[in-house]
């Protein structure tokens, strides 16, 4: 996973400095990603926007499986909720598992 979070951090700042593989990278994301080493599996679609001043997009994450047998505090927690300092016995957000 860290290989691919630093092939798309890369590639992310190749977008940057050229326009036109910008351009390629949002019109066809797999195969710009297949260039630079993330092999997505067949049967599985790519969408790429692009953040602007005015415009933020967020994506919404797959709800885990089970989630309907999760109560609401650990779909929270699944799902990013807050961090408090009691949450974790040791109170430090780096070593709590």
């Amino acid at each position: 996973m860290t290989e691919e979070r630093n092939a798309l951090t890369d590639l992310f700042a190749a977008c940057w400095k050229d326009d036109a593989l910008k351009a390629r990278f949002l019109a066809d994301p797999k195969a710009v990603l297949a260039e630079h080493g993330i092999k997505m599996p067949d049967g599985i679609d790519v969408n790429v926007v692009e953040n602007t001043d005015s415009a933020v997009h967020i994506t919404l994450p797959k709800a885990p499986d089970g989630h309907a047998s999760l109560s609401d505090e650990e779909l929270s927690k699944a799902a990013g909720g807050t961090y408090k300092p009691s949450d974790c016995p040791s109170h430090n957000l780096q070593t709590c598992c």
